[in-house]
């Protein structure tokens, strides 16, 4: 069986803060996560009232390209969600060789959706918002995560929704549940994609940044490295 392949989600776990960015991306490093992934948006084209409060989480383009080169220096795999058509020209533009596309971006915009599979990177997409029984897209570079658009959810809420097995479509998981443990079920299930959000202190939950209570810390994400690496010897 293949490694499991872990993605370290940055946003908006850095507060807009470089210096935590750089402490998240070498933490995600030292404790054996493959990729980092950070999210890309204008937040006054996103939908909600009171954008202005998030407005400090936007990364700009400057911070996007710095962001991939410290990556890039610790030898651990770049890439992001883009939310508009000029931030995906910012993953084109870097040359990445991955992306991810959003589940409220498939309901939101699924014109851009269906122009970032034509260009044809490898694509991991979430189903999170997704209520159809058909798959998005039939293009054989794009790959599914089963995910529970809940910040945060309890263990036994992921169990309820989490399919019985992962396949050659459905690769893996967008974890956003409190703890690691459903990680590892979706691994023993055939996942062989995590992504889950990362923090470096679950205390920093907030009303902008509400994913820190479900996000991996440095030891929880460690452990969920040395899992997947017994479990697929």
């Amino acid at each position: 069986m293949k490694e499991i392949y872990i993605i370290s989600e940055l946003c908006g776990q850095f507060g807009g803060n470089m210096r935590k960015a750089e402490q998240m991306i070498l933490q995600s490093k030292m404790a054996g996560a493959n990729a980092i992934k950070v999210q890309l948006y204008d937040t006054y084209r996103m939908p909600g009232e009171n954008r202005e409060l998030w407005e400090y989480l936007s990364i700009k383009e400057n911070q996007f390209e710095w962001m991939k080169d410290f990556s890039d220096k610790l030898n651990i795999a770049f890439f992001a969600s883009a939310f508009h058509e000029d931030r995906f020209q910012w993953i084109q533009k870097q040359n990445l060789s991955m992306n991810k596309i959003a589940s409220s971006l498939l309901i939101n915009d699924f014109d851009i959706c269906q122009k970032m599979v034509g260009c044809n990177i490898f694509t991991l997409c979430s189903l999170g918002k997704w209520n159809k029984d058909n798959y998005p897209f039939d293009n054989n570079n794009v790959f599914y995560l089963h995910c529970v658009c809940e910040y945060p959810h309890t263990f036994e809420r992921a169990m309820s929704l989490m399919p019985p097995k992962f396949d050659d479509r459905l690769i893996g998981y967008s974890d956003h549940s409190i703890g690691i443990e459903a990680c590892k079920e979706a691994v023993k299930r055939g996942a062989t994609y995590i992504e889950k959000h990362f923090t470096l202190n679950h205390n920093l939950q907030s009303k902008t940044e509400g994913a820190h209570i479900c996000s991996m810390n440095l030891q929880q994400l460690t452990e969920l490295r040395t899992f997947c690496d017994e479990y697929t010897k």
